[in-house]
């Protein structure tokens, strides 16, 4: 199984962000949030849920980098990746239509997130098409 370096690319940048996203608010919660206009308080238990979420967007992370190295990871990576960045949009597209407009950072973040999960379907698409002719 083959895999452009437009690909390996597109895994190498959202891994990138996804590990800078995860890692940071699982460490940094309250800086992180509040460059949002997000303050998280003293709520240990709103501390507790922000670091779990960001702990799973660090796995993700780690599963797309490794993508990157280990070509038996590649198409679990390329799943992984546009699948946590559409998840996360979806996410915030609801809270748009059930709480309302965030902040503009937030508003961005969701316009992005969408534009490299749906990149990322278009390039496991492309990638599965020449792999069924390949083996045709």
């Amino acid at each position: 199984m083959k895999f452009t370096t437009i690909h390996k690319t597109y895994l190498s940048i959202t891994g990138l962000l996804l590990l800078g996203i995860g890692g940071s608010t699982l460490l940094f919660p309250e800086m992180i949030k509040a460059a949002s206009g997000i303050d998280l308080g003293n709520n240990i238990n709103l501390l507790n849920e922000t670091r779990a979420s960001a702990a799973l967007l660090l796995v993700a992370a780690l599963l797309t980098l490794s993508g990157v190295v280990n070509r038996y990871l590649t198409q679990t990576a390329t799943i992984i990746a546009p699948l946590s960045f559409l998840a996360i949009g979806l996410g915030r597209l609801l809270s748009i239509l059930l709480d309302g407009m965030p902040v503009d950072s937030l508003v961005k973040a969701t316009a992005l997130e969408f534009i490299l999960g749906i990149l990322g379907i278009v390039l496991l698409s492309i990638h599965l098409k020449k792999q069924s002719h390949d083996h045709s």
